[in-house]
């Protein structure tokens, strides 16, 4: 009975620092130029208008997703292929537990970050269950990457620059950011933000 009741007070431990530590949200996702004028979209009538109406919803994502940087739609659309790539793959990995290849994935910078004791103890002591540390990189991934991750959907991302994106969920006005990435030497791996 003591294992099931400090397992459930693992998992609440987990998801809290995913909230904190894994998961943000960022300001209200932009409206398409149609809300913002006030005007409803015209009725869709016939193939044509359908095909229209997946070209404009792609126009608008696409200029959701620059955020005024100068980026093409052609390097926006193989950019977001290669990262839901990535995070089909990541997935797969992380089904699997699979960490050394994840690690794969991960940039240097954070790799260094996340594999210091005293950046981890921090970490831990957010952790809403006494007595839980993270005392390694592979912890991290077991304890706060993957729960938080788990059963999430991207839908797009965000270009902070040209080498830097965030995949992102979006939810109603609010971007949900799962995954920050950092295009290096033409591979874009996973960026994971130092606790501030």
């Amino acid at each position: 009975m003591k294992k099931i009741k400090r397992i459930a007070t693992l998992v609440g431990c987990v998801f809290s620092l995913l909230s904190i530590l894994a998961c943000a949200s960022t300001g209200p996702a932009r409206n398409s130029s149609s809300s913002s004028t006030g005007k409803a979209p015209a009725e869709k009538r016939g193939s044509g208008q359908k095909t229209d109406a997946k070209t404009t919803g792609e126009n608008e994502e696409y200029l959701r997703s620059i955020n005024n940087i100068d980026i093409t739609k052609k390097t926006f659309e193989d950019d977001k292929a290669a990262i839901m790539a990535t995070i089909d793959e990541l997935s797969s990995i992380m089904a699997g537990g699979r960490y050394e290849a994840w690690l794969k994935f991960i940039d240097e910078e954070s790799i260094r970050y996340w594999s210091n004791p005293k950046n981890l103890q921090r970490a831990s002591k957010m952790l809403p269950v006494k007595g839980l540390r993270m005392n390694s990189l592979r912890d991290y991934f077991t304890y706060i990457f993957v729960p938080s991750r788990k059963g999430r959907k991207v839908d797009e991302i965000r270009y902070d620059s040209k080498t830097d994106v965030k995949a992102v969920q979006v939810s109603k006005d609010t971007d949900i950011i799962y995954y920050y990435f950092n295009k290096v030497d033409g591979k874009w791996l996973v960026h994971i933000p130092p606790i501030d």
